[in-house]
């Protein structure tokens, strides 16, 4: 399992990792299995290395990455590779201020994401509950809601990928790419101005509520 801690909020992401280590975690098992992390130093073959270690007193090592926007190429592939598999021996935490981009976007549709920052975080989640519900009229009341309240669109793009890799599963794998490539073309239309940022995540809401109704 990989788990995201995204945002500008230090104090509720580091209360959130301490939930995570203490869940996953005795807490004598922590000096051996628990490995804390620098992305910015981080070399793939350091990275590879802690990926494939075995735990000592624990069921599984937990290793946390901090500054994780700042991953390189070659080792957020190794993270994406390991993302993919899925071993039971290892969990990861990713931390990151910043935007994720490139390889590290793509792990996202693997983890389970925590936003810290966003306004009305609660309310997002809400959201996506009333997008399962199909009650498309009141998600988009509420995600005009969150641009009044000066929520950007990208922000909300993690939520929504962390959302159809969770729910959208269930529909069967002809829509659940389809769901993948609406939020491939969402990202893009945002990252290159082909429309509006807010019409973009618009256009994606309906996409998802779409597929819940065939």
């Amino acid at each position: 399992m990989i788990y995201l801690l995204l945002g500008e909020d230090v104090h509720l992401k580091d209360r959130q990792i301490s939930e995570i280590k203490s869940k996953l975690l005795p807490s004598e098992a922590v000096p051996f299995d628990f490995e804390s992390l620098d992305a910015h130093h981080l070399s793939a073959f350091d990275l590879k290395k802690s990926l494939l270690a075995l735990p000592i007193l624990s069921p599984q090592r937990l290793i946390l990455i901090r500054h994780g926007h700042q991953l390189r190429n070659e080792a957020a592939e190794v993270l994406l590779s390991f993302a993919k598999e899925a071993p039971v021996h290892c969990d990861v935490m990713l931390e990151a201020a910043g935007e994720l981009k490139g390889i590290l976007k793509e792990i996202s549709a693997y983890a389970r994401t925590f936003v810290f920052g966003v306004k009305q975080e609660a309310n997002v989640f809400d959201m996506t509950r009333l997008m399962s519900a199909r009650k498309i009229t009141e998600a988009l009341k509420m995600l005009h809601e969150f641009y009044q309240e000066g929520v950007y669109p990208l922000q909300l793009m993690g939520v929504l990928v962390w959302y159809w890799g969770k729910e959208g599963r269930a529909l069967g794998s002809v829509e659940f790419e389809q769901g993948l490539k609406a939020l491939q073309e969402a990202d893009l239309n945002i990252k290159r101005s082909r429309l509006l940022p807010e019409y973009a995540v618009e256009k994606l809401v309906v996409e998802l509520v779409e597929l819940f109704r065939k």
